[in-house]
């Protein structure tokens, strides 16, 4: 029996002990002598974290974990054990059961009665947190104004009445994090948390709530919080553009079902260059631009003021915006700008020529423009660099890793994470690349492998071109994600139908589902385009902060129905 044998045999065997009341940290499982064994991670942090201790949830809950197991140079990780970790509370307090929003609350302890809205309640702050939640507090205002027709007062500082609405920083529970909340519904309702984005998850179920039951919510203690970290949405607007009204439609659509990842692909250009019309090919940069004067599209851009306030705007819902400059492939936009930066004729008029400083000296001004400056376009912290499915001989390939290491540093540098994606299995080569620090998108396996790339040192998030890619109008990949599929046989930690890693393994940041406009020519609506946003969103939204709906899939499409707001206007 060889040693990877030996590996597996030992994991068949593992005996995890079961967790009891008292138990603050996980115990490592016995193996044999000349095995070693340590602890990957839970999938809910909030319960177990990294090192292993144990934060008591209210009621019982199963989490999965795995451990490795190594013995000389070879290791293998266990296949997800199920554990389960006692509640604080262990006996039924009230038969309210837990109400169903999308994604699901994730603990739920049911009282007596029912909490219901009325004109006459006031949304409440304590005044010293007046400047970070008067905002949150008009939004929610606004919202459940446009649910009930109600418009309710904002209070800051008194003592709560009956009915009202609190929120607040004042809960104990470190464990949940920054998207994680309390909430207690008896006579108020008190939404309490860590940080701004966790009392603000906290209306959106309160909100959904209200809409699905006729302005009652059941009365009971909920704590909640998210599965995965990135929970993200990528739209193409380089091939086809969308409004930045439509943009913050889908900001708003996303925040609604908690989904905080927008990641949006401002340049592209038709799939297949042909030599002799290149030129008039379609492609299309999205951003106002001053280094570069008139490379910004004609038939439709984003001035960087407008970006910016987008991403303002974002930040207040809980989404970050993740701007995508594709480099050096997918890149005509800047060629048809200067045909010098080209690597070549034919498909090659899409791809820089990176083996010149020019390129350098071109990508570098570019990104400089909105990254530099005391309030810069791109304000938040990840920078996508693209840098997908490039080609060439072995030298220019070599050069694209070069190319590869040289920006992913370049964005470190100026304080921000880089994002690529992920073509390194493919791409082999001497020259070293960056990881540290790094996240890629896991998208086809044909050309970037989960495990090899987690054992390089990157951050992953899985976008899953299976499953999880959107072509309206094409004859490969999906017009709509299948939901039921994905409810009743993904998860975050499954790569096609290939292999799993560990769900809780902490390189594992979550996932994300992409709406390519590979076909140019065929004219969609922005409201199409919506419709696919809005089913995928419910599911991967669901999937990302709680894999374990309770109810199957009718039960899970019929709850979507109920809670979803009006559908975005042109």
């Amino acid at each position: 029996m060889n040693t990877q044998e030996q590996i597996k045999k030992v994991i068949e065997c593992l005996q995890v002990k079961p967790i009891s009341l008292e138990d603050e940290k996980i115990t490592l499982p016995y193996v044999p002598e000349g095995f070693s064994i340590e602890f990957i991670g839970a999938d809910y942090k909030q319960i177990i974290d990294d090192e292993g201790n144990i934060h008591k949830p209210l009621v019982n809950r199963t989490v999965i974990v795995d451990f490795k197991v190594s013995s000389q140079d070879h290791e293998m990780w266990t296949k997800g054990i199920e554990l389960l970790v006692p509640g604080r509370i262990q006996e039924q307090v009230g038969g309210n059961s837990k109400p169903y929003v999308i994604p699901e609350i994730q603990e739920w302890i049911g009282l007596e009665g029912e909490w219901t809205l009325t004109k006459d309640q006031v949304i409440r702050l304590d005044r010293q947190w007046e400047k970070e939640l008067l905002p949150l507090a008009h939004q929610l205002k606004e919202d459940l104004c446009g649910i009930s027709g109600l418009e309710l007062k904002i209070e800051v500082g008194g003592k709560a009445g009956r009915g009202d609405i609190c929120l607040g920083f004042d809960c104990e529970d470190l464990a949940i994090g920054d998207e994680g909340y309390m909430m207690f519904i008896d006579k108020c309702i008190m939404i309490s948390a860590l940080h701004k984005k966790g009392v603000f998850y906290g209306t959106r179920t309160m909100l959904q709530i209200l809409k699905s039951k006729n302005n009652q919510i059941p009365k009971g203690i909920m704590r909640d919080y998210p599965r995965y970290k990135k929970r993200g949405f990528m739209l193409d607007v380089g091939r086809r553009f969308s409004s930045m009204n439509a943009l913050r439609e889908y900001v708003k659509l996303m925040a609604w079902y908690k989904m905080n990842d927008f990641q949006i692909h401002l340049n592209d250009n038709e799939i297949h260059i042909n030599e002799a019309t290149w030129k008039d090919q379609y492609a299309a940069f999205r951003l106002e631009c001053d280094t570069y004067k008139g490379l910004a599209a004609k038939d439709g851009h984003y001035t960087k003021k407008e970006f910016g306030e987008l991403i303002d705007f974002a930040k207040d819902y809980g989404v970050d915006i993740v701007p995508e400059i594709d480099t050096p492939a997918h890149s005509l936009a800047f060629v048809q700008y200067d045909e010098t930066l080209a690597l070549g004729t034919g498909k090659g008029r899409d791809h820089l020529d990176i083996m010149k400083k020019e390129t350098y000296e071109f990508v570098d001004k570019l990104f400089e423009e909105y990254m530099e400056g005391a309030h810069p376009t791109f304000r938040f912290e990840d920078i996508h660099i693209g840098t997908d499915e490039y080609f060439g001989d072995t030298q220019q390939l070599e050069a694209f890793r070069a190319y590869t290491d040289r920006y992913l540093k370049w964005i470190k540098a100026k304080g921000r994470t880089p994002r690529l994606w992920g073509n390194l299995s493919r791409f082999k080569g001497g020259t070293p690349i960056m990881s540290e620090g790094v996240i890629i998108n896991i998208w086809s396996l044909d050309w970037v492998d989960a495990i090899e790339m987690i054992e390089a040192g990157y951050d992953i998030i899985n976008s899953d071109d299976t499953r999880l890619y959107i072509v309206p109008s094409a004859n490969y990949y999906r017009e709509y994600l299948d939901k039921e599929n994905l409810f009743d046989r993904w998860a975050p930690n499954l790569f096609r139908d290939a292999y799993t890693i560990p769900a809780g393994h902490p390189q594992l940041l979550g996932g994300a589902f992409s709406i390519w406009g590979d076909i140019i020519k065929v004219k969609i609506s922005e409201e199409e385009i919506y419709d696919r946003a809005k089913e995928s969103i419910q599911i991967i939204g669901q999937k990302l902060w709680n894999n374990d709906f309770s109810g199957d899939y009718l039960v899970f499409d019929t709850v979507c129905k109920a809670v979803h707001t009006e559908p975005m206007k042109e």
